[in-house]
């Protein structure tokens, strides 16, 4: 959990379980007193506990002197020509995250971050050269989704996907407790298959992913299902085999009821082959799943490049239907570098 402030406790990223207990030691409350402060966070979504204004003051300063509210405000915010808004957030101690809000009639997704960097290293990633700044707490990954709904205009976000900076399996003990929260029917209330987790593929984090009583939806950045164009592109990947991440894709479609989603980002001359595709629709067969299908959205320092439209149409027509599920995905802000890839959280001009 995050805790920068001189040990007081971030109770944004508490669950009402864990809520209740810290109020236990800084109140002597009870369930009663959490599921008040609960609502005031999540649902009224208080900036301060001066806004709680049905708890007593001499509650109110109890919680100030042992706790906080963290709320992030944008340090920039770009819009892009399709409508697609991006923030970038400066965190408590200077890190710097990015956000995106994306308008898609009717629906309208957040697109959050849960880590400060990343360190999984994928070739085509502004995040990746970055390298790991820090994990996030629970508390920063749900006011990021707070302040995009602040700035929502009037719209409300029906779905979450953790597809920003980071590897959410790579922090799963906040990503857990955020996805509880913002899942919470007490709370902002995103049902659970409204929100999707994005990983990688790391050992066990498909697993850890699958016991939460929620029915998330899962995607998974294959990028290849050649494993030695998988690992080129995903270096991370050496730890998880195909055999085994396709394994573990299989256990949580069966044990959810849901199909997980295959992310494939294709590159010129690396993964748009008819023999990439031969191997992706192997590695698909039996396997509920849909495959999402996007162009490489080119970033600055990295020689790679973005195939041609008939290349990109071809990989998808040998798909299907081979393939019963098989989308082309439109990348969204990438004239603002908030496409899928883009994100770097660069500090706002001078």
């Amino acid at each position: 959990m995050n805790e920068p402030d001189g040990g007081r406790i971030p109770l944004t990223g508490l669950p009402l379980a864990q809520l209740a207990e810290r109020l236990a030691g800084i109140l002597g409350s009870g369930r009663y007193r959490a599921a008040q402060v609960f609502t005031w966070i999540h649902m009224r979504r208080v900036r301060s506990f001066d806004g709680m204004t049905d708890v007593s003051l001499r509650t109110r300063r109890a919680l100030s002197d042992a706790a906080f509210l963290t709320v992030l405000d944008p340090s920039r915010t770009r819009r892009a020509a399709d409508g697609t808004v991006k923030h970038t957030f400066g965190l408590a101690d200077g890190s710097l995250v990015e956000s995106v809000l994306i308008p898609d009639p009717p629906r309208l997704t957040a697109c959050l971050s849960t880590q400060a960097g990343c360190r999984m290293g994928c070739a085509f990633c502004a995040t990746g050269r970055m390298g790991l700044v820090r994990n996030l707490g629970a508390d920063e990954i749900v006011a990021q989704l707070y302040s995009l709904a602040a700035t929502a205009g009037g719209g409300r976000i029906t779905n979450v996907v953790l597809m920003g900076m980071g590897e959410p399996m790579d922090n799963f003990g906040a990503v857990s407790d955020a996805l509880s929260i913002l899942s919470d029917d007490r709370g902002i209330c995103i049902g659970s298959r409204k929100i999707t987790v994005s990983t990688v593929g790391l050992p066990g984090g498909i697993e850890r992913l699958a016991a939460l009583p929620g029915q998330y939806g899962l995607a998974v950045s294959l990028h290849s299902a050649v494993e030695e164009t998988r690992r080129r592109l995903v270096p991370a990947a050496r730890a998880l085999p195909l055999p085994a991440l396709r394994a573990a894709l299989a256990r949580y479609a069966e044990d959810k009821g849901r199909r997980v989603t295959l992310e494939i980002c294709l590159i010129a001359g690396i993964n748009d082959s008819i023999r990439e595709a031969d191997a992706l629709a192997s590695f698909a067969r039996g396997l509920p799943c849909k495959i999402n299908l996007l162009a490489y959205n080119p970033v600055p320092g990295i020689d790679l490049r973005r195939p041609d439209e008939e290349a990109v149409e071809r990989f998808r027509d040998h798909l299907y239907p081979r393939c019963p599920a098989v989308t082309l995905r439109r990348s969204r802000g990438a004239d603002i570098a908030a496409a899928c890839g883009q994100l770097a959280a660069a500090p706002p001009a001078d």
